[in-house]
């Protein structure tokens, strides 16, 4: 079969063109850093890194929650802190009220500090987060937690509603606690403190079983705060494990991304070598095509 000269130059100058749009390619590549600039040059390493990028979204995500969650139990824990301080006080003063030799004065001088504890223990309750929600009220952070529907009574007014925020895959945490467990589990101790007082405020005989009354209330009260305050320390643990363990994991994705989708420099660097010394070879080899003519054969 003959091949004409048209064909010869034809063919080379197809051979020339790839080589410049695989020569093109190649800047790009080392430009961009990325291996593959479109999903057809390796459909199976575009899949692997497509699920990846959707693992590494979750875990980012899952990581958001955490530490907001981590945020929130923190707040939370400052001011179950403050509650138990203004109960053991409280206890030191009942405890002072009952001494037996104590009058009626001497009672009622008691009562300004105590008003004072009262009313810092309801605003403790009642506290907002950052963004004006009402952080002991379960569900309903519109409302306060804790109000004083008539004079001297003190009721609930929120739910028992533990928000569940995902942090792992099938693993939840619970990201409030509520008044309800602090203040009233197992009576109504801001009532309880407030009648208490009154106690204080108008008896002038023996008040030792109001005083033993008292006690056992706020005993009850600093247990339900000690065993939130643990439960919210174990939870801001574990916390601060997970976050840790979702950071090794994005790591680790992201190694493996750029395994996939990285340009070997080295490589890239040989390759240009060799397509820019094939190149030089076809566009030489073009010249020569061209000059051929029997005319100048020997």
């Amino acid at each position: 079969m003959r091949v004409s000269t048209g064909q010869i130059q034809r063919i080379m100058m197809q051979s020339m063109q790839q080589g410049g749009a695989d020569y093109g390619k190649l800047l790009q590549q080392m430009s961009s850093g990325d291996r593959m600039l479109k999903p057809s040059d390796d459909p199976l390493a575009t899949v692997r890194l497509q699920g990846i990028d959707k693992e590494i979204s979750a875990i980012e995500q899952y990581e958001k929650n955490a530490l907001q969650v981590t945020g929130r139990l923190g707040q939370q824990e400052s001011q179950i802190d403050a509650m138990k301080n203004i109960l053991l006080r409280l206890r030191d003063m009942t405890v002072e009220a009952g001494n037996g030799t104590y009058n009626l004065e001497e009672r009622r001088a008691l009562t300004q500090e105590m008003d004072s504890l009262k009313a810092g223990l309801l605003d403790l309750v009642n506290a907002r987060n950052e963004e004006g929600h009402y952080l002991f009220s379960g569900s309903r952070t519109d409302v306060p937690a804790v109000a004083e529907t008539a004079p001297g009574e003190f009721s609930y007014q929120g739910d028992n509603y533990q928000r569940q925020v995902s942090i792992a895959n099938g693993v939840t945490v619970a990201a409030n606690d509520t008044a309800k467990g602090l203040m009233f589990n197992g009576g109504n101790l801001l009532q309880e403190v407030h009648d208490f007082i009154q106690v204080l405020e108008t008896t002038s005989g023996s008040i030792s079983g109001s005083v033993a009354d008292m006690l056992n209330s706020l005993d009850k009260g600093l247990g339900n705060l000690t065993r939130t305050l643990t439960d919210i320390g174990g939870r801001i643990n574990g916390l601060e494990q997970v976050v840790a363990t979702h950071g090794e994991m994005k790591v680790f994705g992201q190694g493996l991304h750029n395994e996939l989708s990285a340009l070997d420099y080295g490589e890239a660097a040989m390759n240009m070598q060799q397509m820019l010394l094939a190149l030089q070879s076809s566009q030489q080899a073009f010249v020569n095509v061209n000059q051929l003519s029997l005319f100048n054969a020997r």
